[in-house]
Order: C-alpha cells, then structure tokens, then sequence
C-alpha cells in the first residue's frame, strides 16, 4: 500500500486522479468539482452583507475567513476570503441570486470567475486561446526602448512574416515609444511611421495586426486600413467615448492596460496598497466603460501593465497573479525586454524568454514578444506540460 500526496494545479488534474481510479464516468466531473478548491478574495463588502454571506456559504459546505468585525455586528466594511470548492459554487450562486444587498451582483461575479474564457474575439474572428500565444513586436519607432526601431516598411513587413513563420499569432506594430520619460508624439508623426509598414503587413500576413495605440486618429486610420485590433496603453483614458465608439463600430479588438500615471512620470515612486487589487480593479472599469458602447466582452482583452508604474516587486506580483484577470476576458503579458527583466536577470536572451514564460505559466493568453521563435518553442512545452 501507497499513501501519497496528489499535486493539483488545474480542474484536469483533479479529473485525471478521479478517472485512475476507474470509478463510474458518471460521477467523473462531480467528484472533480468537489475536489477543485478556489479561494475568492471580496474586498470592501459591507459587514452585514458579508454576515449573509457567511451563512450562505456555510450552508453548502463552504467556509469563509473573517475580520473579528464582521463576526462582533460592528458597522463597516471588511475584506473577506471565500474557500469554496467548484461544486460548492455550484450551490452557493444560486442562493445568493435570490438575496437582497448586493449578493446577487456578487454571485453574478463569482459565476464569471469560476468560468475561464479561452477565446478572443475580433472583426467577427476569433483567436484560440487554449494555449498560449505569442504577439509578435514589430517596432517604427526609432527611440523604442527595447533598440529594435525601424524605420524602413519593408524591413517592417520583413520582420512580420518573419514572426508569422515562427508561430506567432498577432502582429502588434507600434509607432510610439512608451518607455518611461519619454515625450508623447502627435497622431500626424505617428500615422505617417505607422501606414506604410501597416498597408504591407496586411496585403502579406494573415495572421490578425493589432495597433499600439491611444489616438482616435490614429486607430481610425490604421482600422480603415485592414487593423484588427486596438492596443491601448491608457485604456481609452485618452480616446475616450470617440475611441470607444470607433472600435465598436468596427467590431475591432480591444486590449486595455493598466499604468499609473503617464509615460512620463509613471516610474516616479509608484505606490500601491495592493498593486494586483488595485489593478484589477482599474481593469474591471474601463472594461464595463468600454462595453457601453457595444464592444462586446468576448472582443476585450486586458493588460496589468508591468513596468508601467510599478517597481520591481510590484511587476512580480502581476506575473505571479496573471490568472487572477483571467475573469476580465483574455489576459496578455508584456513583459519583454523591459527594465526590471533587466535588473533582476541582466541583458542576456534568456532573461527575456523566462520572463516571458513565467507570464503564459501564471496565465497569460497572450504574450507580447520581441523573441518569437525562442517564445514560441518554450510555449509548445507549457503545452505538453498542462497536458499530462
């Protein structure tokens, strides 16, 4: 006789360990919900609200750690972990969907973190993301910070092909630099470095091209050109309403990234009380702000913005909690050749390929590269890693 421990990293492990066992296929899924344990972090809930909740979560088995507040009937509000398993949710949504004071927004949110979204959508396609993928930098302007700047479209048009033969799936082209201090350019000087490489890259790859960028202008230039998806590193903060609406009409991706501040000062000090929180829920508002003006959830992808306001600690903590956005829609990491990498692992190639495979192993759907091929091969592992 063997006793063991089992190690469970996903709802297919749990899966996996109930079928070895050869018991009845009919209990198969039943028995691994039982066995998937999700903690569900509630922040700001008001006291007496998360006394109901208590009891609800209770009553299926559930259990839920508290500030002695809440249990003492103090007025206010507390933050509180739910431990529940899947198949405890199963039964505890329902309940709270029938409750007054605000149970039933929360259900409705603990229904959409329990289901993972493994598609992202754009021009009426869509990109599978059953595994990861690597988006491909294709960079026009000459002060980037990673010094891989073009100014040549066919050099541009070269790279893009040369990434789509290497298995990337999006072609981000960006014709602004972001790094930190920098000097923001107008829309006229960024279109004018952006449209060449654009109108080549569209005529020759197939794989979708997504546009790094915040300019109405811009996006409403470069989505008449063929563009299939809008990058935007303030998260319609800009654009606003006149953006939002433009993407919307052309049934365009979105992806929406969180920084403190702007390009200019965002690395000055930047302080949180809890970066991943506060991030999230940044994230979760330009979200619903974008989806008023019919971009639908399924056409949104979200970006915690590493290195763009945050320290060294800070970017860790977003890689280490990729997964925690996965709730959002798709999650991309962009991580690549940026300067904690470069602090924490020095200058050398595979500094920049771990971080990159630390963002798709803690659950980014997409991860934006300069080095395609090497990302790529590293991707095909996590594969067969998570299929085991």
């Amino acid at each position: 006789m063997i006793v063991r421990k089992a190690v469970i990293n996903n709802f297919n492990d749990v899966l996996k360990l109930v079928k070895n066992t050869r018991c009845s296929p009919a209990v198969y899924e039943s028995l691994a919900n039982k066995g998937m344990l999700e903690l569900i972090v509630i922040e700001r809930i008001d006291n007496r609200v998360a006394n109901i909740l208590k009891q609800e979560a209770i009553s299926v088995g559930a259990d839920v750690a508290l500030n002695e507040n809440i249990s003492r009937f103090k007025q206010g509000f507390s933050d509180i972990v739910l431990l529940v398993t899947l198949s405890q949710l199963g039964k505890l949504i329902p309940k709270l969907s029938l409750q007054p004071f605000g149970l039933k927004q929360i259900g409705s949110c603990l229904e959409r973190i329990i289901i993972k979204r493994k598609i992202f959508r754009y021009r009426n396609k869509s990109l599978d993301l059953s595994k990861p993928v690597a988006m491909g930098i294709v960079n026009l302007d000459p002060n980037s910070f990673s010094g891989d700047g073009l100014t040549d479209p066919d050099k541009a048009l070269d790279k893009a092909i040369e990434f789509e033969r290497f298995g990337a799936g999006i072609i981000d082209i960006g014709a602004e630099s972001s790094r930190p201090g920098v000097k923001l350019i107008d829309s006229k000087t960024e279109i004018r470095r952006l449209l060449p490489a654009l109108k080549r890259i569209k005529k020759h790859v197939k794989i979708p091209v997504s546009i790094d960028t915040y300019k109405y202008e811009t996006a409403k230039i470069a989505l008449a050109e063929g563009a299939d998806i809008i990058n935007d590193i303030f998260s319609l903060r800009k654009g606003k309403d006149k953006l939002a609406k433009l993407i919307g009409d052309y049934k365009a991706g979105l992806i929406l990234m969180h920084m403190k501040g702007t390009p200019k000062n965002m690395q000055v000090k930047p302080e949180y009380k809890n970066c991943t929180s506060e991030v999230y829920e940044f994230l979760c508002k330009r979200k619903f702000y974008a989806m008023r003006f019919g971009i639908k959830e399924d056409y949104i992808a979200v970006d915690p913005g590493p290195g763009f306001g945050k320290t060294i600690k800070h970017n860790m903590e977003l890689i280490k909690n990729m997964s925690v956005f996965s709730s959002l829609g798709a999650v991309l990491g962009a991580v690549s050749r940026k300067r904690f990498v470069r602090v924490l692992a020095g200058e050398d190639k595979a500094s920049f390929i771990v971080a990159n495979f630390l963002s798709a192993f803690c659950g980014a759907d997409i991860v934006r590269v300069h080095d395609v091929k090497e990302t790529v091969n590293v991707f095909k592992m996590i594969e067969i890693f998570r299929e085991l």
